[in-house]
């Protein structure tokens, strides 16, 4: 089932992992650390312990870190990124998107840092359609704010073989995409 994601700036979730640098009075107060985001939405930092950060932004968490450190040091500086390399099996702080139906690899495929997965794009980082596939029929559900579902097919046999790229579609967070099994 496809879900609302909202756009906008991604909220730390569990299992996204984070770079953390720390400065003070010019100098690095805290060596960089890069850490994922644990299944109670936490990150492990030194001085400080455990710091929730589940459901923020890179820019809330900053600020939080910023008012921790500053028992230990003057004026802190704290910087927070996302740590995202794509196909190393990490979790998107963009989301993804689920491919199901005939297709190579069945399962989420995580949106890039761009933002600007489409559906071709999408079924080929998923290892391609697969030789029983209708590639005429594919279709996207999208779940609205508001509750209600859209749906869109798309030819992506028309888009490889006129190079019709007006008929993709940019696909979001939370689409799930179906390669339906042709027929004939």
């Amino acid at each position: 089932m496809s879900v609302y994601v909202p756009s906008g700036e991604p909220v730390i979730v569990s299992g996204i992992t984070l770079r953390v640098s720390v400065t003070a009075s010019g100098s690095q107060a805290v060596s960089d650390i890069t850490a994922e985001v644990n299944a109670n939405g936490e990150i492990l930092m030194p001085l400080i312990g455990a710091v929730k950060c589940d459901g923020l932004t890179v820019i809330e968490l900053q600020e939080k870190l910023k008012a921790s450190f500053k028992d230990y040091f003057i004026d802190p500086q704290v910087t927070v990124g996302f740590v995202y390399a794509e196909n190393a099996g990490m979790k998107s702080p963009w989301g993804s998107v689920l491919m199901m139906g005939e297709i190579a690899r069945p399962g989420p495929v995580n949106m890039p840092s761009t933002r600007d997965l489409t559906v071709t794009r999408a079924v080929m980082l998923a290892g391609g359609a697969t030789a029983l596939a209708n590639k005429r029929k594919v279709r996207v559900t999208r779940r609205e704010k508001d509750g209600s579902v859209k749906r869109f097919v798309v030819d992506i046999e028309k888009i490889g073989k006129d190079g019709r790229s007006d008929l993709d579609i940019a696909l979001k967070p939370g689409d799930v995409i179906w390669i339906p099994e042709s027929w004939y």
